[in-house]
């Protein structure tokens, strides 16, 4: 069985939307872990997954960025290189591709392959990309 872990920004739409994804992967045959971004200060080890998800609001009016707490949660991760990654953020008004792309970056700066990532809005939209694992 395939092991999926969604790390996820402490905000209630992105939890949303990082529940429905782990519903859609559950239903694939994915096992399932989530972490709530900024809890606990222990390593995160992503040996035992075959793909990471990490998920963020957009932040900022004009010029988006991820959350912090994604970015720090990130930062403890461990045994991360070649791992497959996805991203997703809940947009805002503007600044979302940049966001995005801020976020792909947290990610392969740790040597994750971004495989695929999308601007999430609602529990559809997570479905839709659910449905791509």
């Amino acid at each position: 069985m395939a092991r999926l872990l969604i790390v996820y920004s402490a905000d209630k739409k992105t939890e949303e939307i990082a529940e429905t994804i782990k519903t859609g992967a559950e239903r694939k045959g994915y096992q399932v872990d989530m972490i709530e971004a900024g809890q606990g200060r222990d390593e995160i080890s992503f040996y035992k997954y075959d793909l990471i998800i990490a998920g963020s609001p957009s932040n900022g009016i004009f010029k988006g960025r991820p959350a912090d707490d994604i970015k720090k949660t990130l930062s403890r991760s461990k045994q991360t290189v070649g791992k497959d990654a996805m991203a997703y953020i809940v947009p805002s008004f503007f600044g979302n591709t940049k966001a995005l792309r801020l976020l792909m970056a947290e990610l392969e700066k740790l040597g994750c392959v971004v495989k695929d990532f999308a601007s999430l809005k609602n529990k559809e939209s997570a479905e839709e990309f659910a449905n791509k694992l």
